[in-house]
Formats: structure tokens, sequence, C-alpha cells
């Protein structure tokens, strides 16, 4: 009798896991909320500068000052002096 009941009670459980049409629409709509948030996040989302030309250094003359930029990051960082009080004892 115990075993017949476990089943039934195994067989009922399964059976609520069973509906898969909720499932389709949130695995169908996953994402999109985000996305919309996403969008208006977009200051001008229909190409405000679309027609336009990109104005500025082209690469051949930007490279120097990049280079520049580059080599700032490949030195050590020097030490600063640091101020001791001498209260906490060695």
């Amino acid at each position: 009798m115990k075993t017949l009941m476990m089943i039934v009670l195994a067989a009922a459980l399964c059976a609520g896991c069973a509906t898969f049409e909720e499932a389709y629409y949130i695995d169908r709509e996953f994402g999109q909320a985000q996305m919309e948030s996403w969008n208006k996040m977009i200051a001008y989302p229909d190409g405000r500068y679309a027609d336009r030309e990109v104005e500025g250094l082209d690469g051949i003359h930007a490279e120097p000052a990049m280079g520049v930029y580059h080599r700032s990051y490949s030195k050590e960082p020097t030490r600063g002096q640091v101020f001791q009080l001498g209260i906490i004892g060695n």
C-alpha cells in the first residue's frame, strides 16, 4: 500500500513539472526586458551622426600620440615617501 501511495505521489509531482506551455513562453521572451532597458539607454537610437564622416586625426597621424600613451604605462610607478609617526612599536 505504501509503494502504491509513493507511486501516485511521485506521478502527481512529475505531472506538475510536465506542463511545457509556460516554459515555452518564458524561453521565447527570455532577455526581452533586459534588451528593452538596454536600448532605452542609447541617447540617439536613430543614428544622429550616421550621415556624417568622422572628424579627427587620421590613423597615420594619431600613431605617435598613441605611442606616447602606451609608453607612459610601460614605466613602473615610483614609490612615494611614507609619513610615519612612530607611535606603533617595532
